[in-house]
């Protein structure tokens, strides 16, 4: 044991001063502005030596938690310790270091910049085999349960079969998700402005309101479940658990929008919002692990077999539920925190990278905000059906899930609306442009062809969600109010395909806009 505990803390200390000196390092060098005054090589082999240090305390850390804990480790669990301890650190380290000079250092020559970059992409996927690696080493011997917070009287970890914590895991995933998404945003922001520190005002202030309006939202709910007839002051009872993203994530843009427009008038709040609401997704992602932690709002149970796939740690942590205790011998529940923070992550890279840049010169500014108010009401609106009916809101558990379709009917109109508005905009700076003969035949073909697309495509959902509606009866049972029935599939393919009908506003416009313009020759 105390062989253990001298490890432990040798090799924390160790781990913290090789950190800190290289990231001072790496620090000095990203800002410099004269690269001739270094010598690489010596940087190369302090940086490896840095890492090196920081890989081997990493895992001899945990080789001292083994020690003091007496667990009995088979041949396998010792391999994912050492190498899995070890290669974590070193490339997330790595990571984090390219990361600094490749965006932060201009001087670098092209081709090493080049060669640092792909390094740096190739990081990610070994970032996860290796956490993965390194988690299945100490799986078997944790207890689950997992602990869920810090509680101080009496001090120690405190799962949720044994006391409420007064530092909850599930707070500080949310609060890790919002800090890292704050250097997302100014890493890009600084990109695209050249200054650093441009979002962090509205990051204290979105927050916290993003926060208010989560537990608004949760509060408006669940009234009548919770809180009607009881104390006057549980609403305010925040630590007693209880948010919905859906409110908060409105109220949080909302307040963060206006608070940025008054702070920088300067700069162009519709570019700004299309960088910073779609990481959101990211927060959120991140977020959602604090419900691993409380073992709350995920699926029904379902055999174990079909997720082996997944790290033993989640399947573990899913064989029980804070409602109802628990799986069935060999069954685990479906870990829905996972797959929406999937579907989140890929959200993220949706909107930021297929439209934001691979379809640039099709997006308007404040597009990608409505882009992701409409992502996440599709993500929560196929979500909510697979959800335990114990953790759904409202009387007849559908509050959530009705709330969703309305965030996608209002991000879809609110695109379009975005383009018609865009397309005068542009139409009034444009308007002493002369078109030919030839180009009229061209803008007319165009738009008669986004014309039958936006027709083709609004009115498919709008008759499909007709026939769904009403040819299959609503499920009668409260608990399918709102399952992924024919029915339900109709109420959803209804808002898609009535919001999307006024795209055909925009070729409509085209189109009268083109017949009016007289043709005239280059001569």
């Amino acid at each position: 044991m105390v062989i253990g505990i001298v490890l432990m803390v040798v090799f924390a200390l160790a781990l913290v001063i090789s950190v800190t000196l290289l990231s001072l390092r790496i620090r000095k060098l990203a800002i410099s502005k004269v690269l001739e005054a270094y010598n690489f090589k010596k940087e190369l082999t302090f940086a490896l030596s840095c890492i090196g240090i920081a890989g081997i305390s990493f895992m001899l850390f945990f080789v001292g938690v083994v020690i003091y804990n007496a667990w009995i480790m088979t041949g396998f669990e010792w391999f994912a310790i050492i190498f899995g301890g070890f290669f974590t650190p070193v490339f997330i380290i790595t990571l984090f270091c390219i990361f600094r000079l490749h965006y932060w250092q201009k001087l670098l020559p092209k081709k090493l910049d080049t060669i640092l970059y792909w390094i740096m992409i190739s990081c990610i996927p070994l970032i996860v085999l290796f956490i993965w690696l390194f988690s299945e080493g100490m799986a078997m011997h944790l207890i689950y349960p997992l602990p869920n917070g810090l509680r101080f009287d009496p001090f120690g970890l405190v799962s949720i079969q044994t006391g409420h914590p007064n530092i909850a895991w599930y707070a500080l995933c949310i609060l890790s998700g919002a800090i890292y998404v704050y250097f997302i945003c100014d890493h890009f922001m600084f990109q695209k402005y050249g200054k650093h520190g441009l979002v962090e005002s509205t990051f204290f202030i979105a927050f916290p309101a993003g926060i208010i309006g989560a537990r608004i939202a949760y509060v408006i709910g669940n009234w009548n479940v919770e809180f009607a007839g009881r104390e006057w002051w549980k609403p305010f009872a925040i630590w007693e658990g209880g948010l919905t993203i859906l409110g908060g994530a409105i109220v949080g843009i909302i307040v963060g929008c206006l608070w940025f427009k008054w702070r920088h008038k300067d700069l162009s709040l519709g570019e700004s919002i299309n960088i910073i609401v779609p990481t959101i997704l990211i927060a959120q992602a991140v977020g959602r692990w604090g419900n691993f932690f409380n073992c709350e709002v995920h699926g029904f149970q379902a055999s174990e077999q079909y997720f082996m796939w997944l790290p033993t740690f989640i399947r573990e942590q899913a064989k029980y539920s804070s409602e109802s205790g628990m799986a069935d011998p060999g069954n685990i529940f479906v870990p829905l925190f996972l797959i929406e923070g999937i579907v989140n992550i890929l959200g993220y890279y949706v909107l930021a990278f297929v439209f934001g840049r691979g379809l640039k010169k099709y997006v308007k500014p404040y597009d990608l905000a409505f882009g992701y108010v409409t992502w996440y009401g599709l993500t929560r609106t196929f979500m909510e059906p697979l959800r335990d009916p114990a953790y759904n809101m409202g009387s007849d558990g559908g509050w959530s899930w009705y709330w969703s379709i309305v965030f996608i009917g209002v991000g879809l109109l609110a695109i379009i609306v975005n383009h018609i508005i865009w397309h005068f905009v542009n139409e009034k700076k444009e308007k002493n442009i002369v078109i030919t003969s030839e180009n009229k035949k061209d803008y007319l073909k165009k738009s008669y062809l986004a014309l039958a697309i936006t027709s083709v495509v609004s009115l498919a959902f709008f008759i499909s969600g007709m026939c769904l509606f009403f040819i299959y009866d609503m499920p009668s049972d409260i608990e399918s109010v709102i399952a992924l029935v024919p029915h339900n599939f109709g109420v959803i393919f209804l808002v898609i395909g009535s919001f999307t009908l006024p795209s055909i506003a925009l070729p409509i416009i085209c189109l009268i806009k083109g017949y009016k313009i007289k043709e005239t020759n280059n001569a």
